[in-house]
């Protein structure tokens, strides 16, 4: 019978044969081998949950939702309060302010608003020509104001981490990040270039993740530091012929809001964080022009100072005007109809360009440049 053994149960065992290996040598497989799944077949799902659908601790939350009822009620009366009492604010007074795209628009206007209050500055745009003309007005503005432009791309990580060590080494570790570089561009869903999409979500969304990633390690470390997001109304009700600029800003609010609640996991946190929904604002004329709407388009000063003054009470998020995240809100609740309508009347309408116009436009240069860097 060769080198056959018989088991408990009176049979033989077969011998184990070695296998050949690439370089010649043999081996033996293990029982985990042999009991491994074939990988390359597709493995079933896990069955089903078999715990039925009941509420843990009912009692318990029905005291907590009346418990929030009155928490409504008091945080009502204080708010209310506020319009009457002036809010305390922080003061950024030597703080290190980082700004993104102020290279001209939001960015030049936050950027020249946090000079005034004595905060150290550090402008960062793609555009280096726009961002030292925004330095030289805050040097012309704010006599003595502490001010460093810096040339990025915040689609490029690698460009993000230089950043963070040129920063620290000029004006020191950053307690105020605000992440408003953006760019806009009108198409239709089927009409843009794929890599044209690819950037406007690489810039808007993806440059606030790589931003935010980079400092709030350092945040975390001195348990102090505070993380804006301008996002845009347009987060709160999508436009034709904006799709991807509209799920860029939906992305950013959903990412700042994933943020705030992983910080609520630590209690004794500092760190706050503020989303900003501005309405249209005539910080160019490359696309306002080709936008149509009711309502005024806002000054980017009346803007910035808006913006400036939540920041500066810790607002967690806040439209511009205040009235826009309110009436939106309720729009959503409405029967469809009446939704559709409502919009019909504020309508907001986006004419697209001829190609060579659009290709002009200084946001396809930016778009290009990405696209080049990447």
């Amino acid at each position: 019978m060769g080198d056959r053994k018989r088991n408990g149960n009176g049979k033989y065992n077969r011998p184990q044969r070695n296998r050949q290996t690439k370089n010649g040598s043999s081996t033996i497989p293990t029982q985990a081998m042999v009991n491994a799944p074939d990988q390359s077949k597709p493995q079933p799902l896990a069955p089903p949950s078999s715990s039925r659908g009941c509420v843990k601790n009912p009692i318990v939350l029905v005291f907590e939702i009346i418990v929030i009822y009155y928490m409504y009620i008091v945080t009502i009366y204080f708010k209310m309060l506020r319009v009457f009492l002036p809010q305390a604010r922080k003061s950024v007074k030597d703080n290190v302010v980082l700004v993104t795209g102020t290279g001209r628009g939001l960015g030049r206007e936050l950027a020249l608003e946090f000079a005034k209050l004595g905060a150290k500055v550090a402008c960062v745009d793609v555009d280096q020509a726009g961002n030292e003309e925004t330095a030289q007005l805050i040097a012309k503005t704010v006599p003595g104001a502490v001010v460093k432009t810096y040339k990025v791309n915040v689609a490029v990580r690698a460009e993000i981490t230089a950043l963070a060590v040129n920063v620290a080494l000029d004006l020191g570790q950053v307690d105020v990040l605000i992440n408003n570089a953006a760019v806009i561009v009108g198409h239709t869903f089927l009409g843009a270039k794929d890599e044209t999409i690819s950037s406007i979500i690489n810039i808007n969304l993806l440059g606030h993740f790589w931003m935010i990633r980079t400092f709030l390690p350092s945040m975390m470390k001195r348990n102090s530091g505070h993380i804006v997001a301008i996002s845009s109304t347009a987060s709160l009700s999508g436009l034709a012929k904006l799709s991807a600029y509209t799920a860029s800003k939906c992305g950013v609010n959903g990412m700042m809001e994933s943020l705030r609640e992983e910080l609520r996991s630590h209690p004794e946190t500092n760190i706050q964080t503020t989303i900003v929904e501005p309405y249209l604002m005539n910080t160019s004329a490359d696309y306002m022009k080709y936008i149509n709407t009711r309502l005024p388009v806002l000054s980017v000063e009346k803007v910035a100072k808006a913006t400036v003054k939540g920041i500066l009470r810790n607002e967690v998020e806040f439209s511009v005007p205040m009235t826009s995240y309110y009436t939106n809100t309720l729009r959503k609740i409405l029967p469809v109809n009446i939704s559709d309508s409502i919009k019909n009347i504020f309508y907001v309408r986006v004419v697209l360009p001829p190609q060579e116009c659009q290709d002009n436009q200084s946001n396809m240069r930016i778009i290009n440049q990405t696209q080049t860097a990447q």
